[in-house]
């Protein structure tokens, strides 16, 4: 048997319009890590996800209640990913995107509370309090109007607050590490998407300036994608 750890091969399947995640992801990742980043919202076509050691499902400003035409393709690559042992991590459309390929239509739904957006706090619960570097309450990046209400029942919760009851979770048997906020930003681009997003965030009664005042409690990029290439190393 060989027990060295290879050197991490990622798929990055970025659901932005922009092509903007992808850049943004690659940053946290380990100096020994190769990438291979697809656009799957313009149509770029998706490997075979088995030559690859993680992937990663992106944001988008798309709402996982609409179907969109690449959703059959994902359906199949989330579920051949678990199927052959393959550790996935999904950031809120990637996070909710998990949970409808493998569950349903039923497992997500739009925000009864409309839209959440700004840096916000997040109860860290069971083994989310495990990951080294966050708080018992954790402020992280929130942009979402849709949201997840069903995991996998091999799955359990590790982040909630008021407004989402299912702000993360954690499937060991799955290998998915799933988050509904962004750590992939950091404040200072963070602020530069609320202010692009300003009209949005005044439509939905939401105080640019208090957003701008305020800040993550932690450095999330190191310490969640650290944490997913932590319990799902490749040997």
């Amino acid at each position: 048997m060989n027990n060295e750890q290879s050197d991490p091969h990622v798929l990055i399947l970025d659901y932005s319009a922009d092509q903007s995640e992808a850049s943004l992801f690659r940053r946290w990742f380990p100096d020994t890590c190769s990438s291979t980043a697809v656009n799957v919202y313009s149509g770029e076509t998706v490997p075979v996800p088995t030559g690859f050691s993680h992937v990663f499902h992106t944001g988008s400003s798309l709402s996982i209640c609409s179907d969109s035409e690449f959703l059959r393709d994902a359906d199949e690559i989330v579920k051949e990913c678990v199927a052959s042992g393959i550790p996935q991590m999904g950031i809120c459309y990637g996070h909710q995107l998990l949970c409808r390929c493998l569950i349903g239509s039923s497992a997500v739904e739009r925000c009864s509370n409309g839209l959440e957006a700004g840096w916000i706090d997040v109860e860290m619960t069971g083994s989310g309090l495990d990951i080294q570097g966050v708080f018992p309450v954790t402020r992280v990046l929130e942009s979402h109007f849709d949201r997840v209400v069903k995991i996998p029942e091999t799955a359990e919760i590790i982040a909630r607050n008021n407004h989402t009851a299912i702000q993360g979770f954690i499937d060991m048997e799955k290998k998915l590490f799933s988050l509904q906020f962004h750590p992939e930003f950091t404040r200072e681009e963070g602020n530069r998407l609320f202010r692009k997003d300003e009209k949005l965030l005044t439509e939905n009664n939401i105080d640019l300036q208090a957003i701008l005042d305020n800040g993550p409690s932690i450095d999330a990029g190191n310490v969640f994608f650290g944490h997913f290439f932590n319990i799902f190393q490749v040997y």
